[in-house]
């Protein structure tokens, strides 16, 4: 009498495991995929647990994660940071400014006569009341005065309403001010 090949059968906890894993934050969105892929493809016996258990973690790991980014994407730390950020930024566009005037023997009517100046792309961002140009995220307003000898230049502060307080000024101490055409209006 010969045996008969009884069929083995296959585990399902690697699976189920994977599963679990999509639990795990950040890299769970991957593990998640992986036991949704697997689920729908084996034949396992508790295949579909795994594919319900790869989902919920996968699920739990993206609305988690939006959730957090948009708690602390406005905190006021990091919108400290980014007032310093901006600060320093147009500290350099009034550098610009002032080596555009050196070169030429006056400032540029808007600021977009500067692309193509040696200043880091990311300043260009900006937004010229006179040319009307504006870019998302920063919002920098450039006014040149009538005569052309002074102008002002600052960043909308958070409010997004220009000659408020919280309004950003440049990032340059005022014994470098001295001889430039920066003319803030308060």
């Amino acid at each position: 009498m010969s045996e008969l090949a009884i069929p083995r059968r296959k585990r399902s906890w690697p699976l189920l495991a994977l599963g679990v894993c999509a639990f795990v934050p950040g890299l769970g969105i991957f593990f998640g995929a992986g036991a949704v892929t697997w689920g729908l493809v084996s034949d396992r016996p508790r295949a579909k647990w795994g594919v319900i258990l790869g989902g919920a973690g996968a699920l739990l790991n993206l609305v988690g994660g939006a959730v957090l980014i948009g708690r602390f994407e406005h905190t006021p730390v990091v919108e400290q940071s980014r007032i310093e950020m901006t600060r320093r930024d147009l500290g350099a566009v009034v550098r610009e400014l002032e080596r555009y005037r050196g070169r030429s023997g006056r400032y540029p009517a808007t600021l977009q006569q500067l692309v193509g100046q040696p200043i880091p792309v990311r300043l260009l961002n900006i937004y010229d009341q006179t040319a009307g140009v504006f870019v998302f995220p920063r919002v920098y307003e450039y006014h040149l005065a009538a005569d052309g000898s002074s102008y002002d230049l600052f960043a909308l502060g958070p409010d997004g309403k220009p000659g408020t307080p919280d309004d950003v000024r440049p990032a340059i101490p005022d014994s470098l001010l001295e001889g430039t055409g920066y003319r803030p209006v308060h």
